[in-house]
């Protein structure tokens, strides 16, 4: 899931777990030629820097010359205010990517260091180095995400025994073994990020939750995740995690077999991906026990069904995304059941795209919390229903691709004119139009619309000049 999630990358709420904060520099106004790098420190990062491939000179400020001496100033390094130790070591830069084969081991010297990030590299899928796991007892934050490493995951990273974050995301890595061979030791972690990579050996991934006490967020989308069947002695009795809150287990083909384990997981999620797997059937009503889900992503499976109703009194439920199923039903009832429920005063985003789904369009005005709505794609019929018209807070909306029917007048746009504001995404795509369309309306790309489909209607009189507006298909 992309994130979608967390999609996906760490998000500033996940960072706050870790409490390590780049500080900024602070000039030492008594001394402005004083030099607070430490020699040995210096010489680490120059060696480190040896065996890096800079070509669009990221580092051109480390150097051995005189105006160049204090690594403490240095791009991407950071000091202690007082002990002149580097405790940081932020190297990620998405458009100036280093590149190297053999990374130097010096970086051990650096027996302070607390932070690393080499995410968003090119590394040419060299492994990740055995030395890492022999780096500062004291490192906390260790980003090797999109770096382009490949081979199997060292096991002597679970020697960093004070790790709190750890993103090996995005790489071309192979767990040749069991995920607890080296997490185990690792029980500070809060963020563990392994997604695409290949973990189809690690039979015992389930068990990573139960083992890391104090994990907030788990990703392993992508991973090709073993099936998961539960035996009678895998600990599902006992107590579910507390800490636990964002899950994305999206595009490991998962079928309903991991609903056991997934249901006891964890008593407080927050954010759940599901997406892009085999799961089948309805969807269970265990969902409902997840009293603090605000996000929840199960698209692009194989579900069947009505929508449950239990949806509606999910009051922290802010994103719900079921698109690309087989869901069936009324519209009209799943959308009451929002309307009536605790959801309506929480519910942004609602994606119902892509199922089979049947009848008009209901009135929408009690989910007047809504950002988002995705409703095309599916066997809706009748005409575009005028509350949509007092949905203030609306951003964007598909209706394409339905089988709506009658004329959209110009009142319908009048009526719909206080969105003219606000929508920055509108798909009205196959909807029946076959009038002309007001002038206002084209003023919608002069503010916020970024995207616009007006494809298979019958829309009458002349349009105007849309080439300096949209990139037009």
């Amino acid at each position: 899931m992309q994130s979608k999630w967390l999609l996906l990358l760490p998000q500033v709420a996940l960072f706050s777990v870790i409490s390590l904060q780049l500080a900024p520099r602070v000039a030492d106004c008594s001394n402005n030629t004083t030099i607070r790098c430490i020699d040995e420190e210096r010489e680490a990062l120059l060696s480190f820097k040896q065996s890096l491939v800079d070509e669009h000179g990221f580092l051109s400020s480390w150097g051995s010359e005189d105006n160049k001496s204090d690594c403490c100033e240095w791009i991407g390094v950071y000091c202690r205010n007082k002990t002149h130790h580097v405790y940081a070591l932020d190297l990620q830069d998405g458009s100036l990517k280093l590149k190297g084969t053999i990374l130097s081991p010096s970086l051990r010297k650096l027996q302070h260091l607390t932070y690393l990030d080499l995410s968003d590299n090119d590394f040419s899928g060299i492994p990740i180095a055995d030395f890492i796991g022999s780096l500062s007892s004291k490192l906390r934050h260790l980003d090797l995400g999109w770096a382009g490493f490949a081979g199997s995951v060292p096991p002597q990273l679970g020697n960093l025994s004070n790790l709190q974050y750890l993103n090996l995301g995005y790489n071309d890595l192979l767990s040749v073994g069991n995920l607890l061979h080296w997490l185990y030791h690792l029980s500070s972690l809060r963020y563990l990020h392994l997604g695409h990579n290949n973990l189809s050996n690690s039979n015992d991934w389930p068990l990573v939750v139960y083992k890391l006490s104090s994990l907030t967020t788990l990703i392993l989308e992508g991973c090709d995740l073993p099936p998961f069947f539960p035996s009678a002695d895998d600990p599902l009795h006992l107590n579910s995690s507390k800490s636990l809150e964002f899950l994305d287990l999206s595009e490991n083909n998962l079928t309903s077999s991991v609903y056991p384990w997934l249901f006891n997981v964890s008593s407080n999620l927050v954010e759940l991906g599901l997406s892009s797997n085999l799961l089948q059937g309805s969807i269970p009503d265990a969902f409902e026990h997840m009293v603090s889900l605000q996000t929840l992503f199960l698209y692009s499976n194989e579900l069947e069904g009505g929508i449950p109703k239990f949806f509606g009194n999910m009051c922290c439920l802010n994103e719900l995304v079921l698109c690309s199923n087989q869901l069936t039903g009324q519209l009209f009832e799943f959308i009451q059941n929002l309307s009536c429920g605790c959801a309506k005063n929480s519910l942004e985003s609602l994606d119902l795209s892509a199922n089979a789904v049947t009848g008009p369009i209901p009135e929408l005005g009690g989910l007047s919390s809504l950002k988002s709505l995705y409703l095309g794609g599916n066997r809706l019929n009748g005409t575009i229903n005028q509350s949509l018209g007092r949905m203030y807070k609306l951003e964007k909306l598909s209706l394409g691709g339905n089988s709506l029917t009658g004329v959209i007048s110009e009142d319908f746009f009048s009526n719909t004119s206080n969105l003219k504001n606000q929508i920055d995404w509108l798909d009205i795509s196959n909807t029946g139009i076959s009038d002309t369309i007001p002038d206002w309306f084209w003023d919608l790309s002069r503010k916020k619309l970024s995207f616009l489909n007006l494809s298979n209607n019958q829309i009458k009189g002349k349009l105007p000049d849309l080439s300096l507006r949209f990139d037009t298909y």
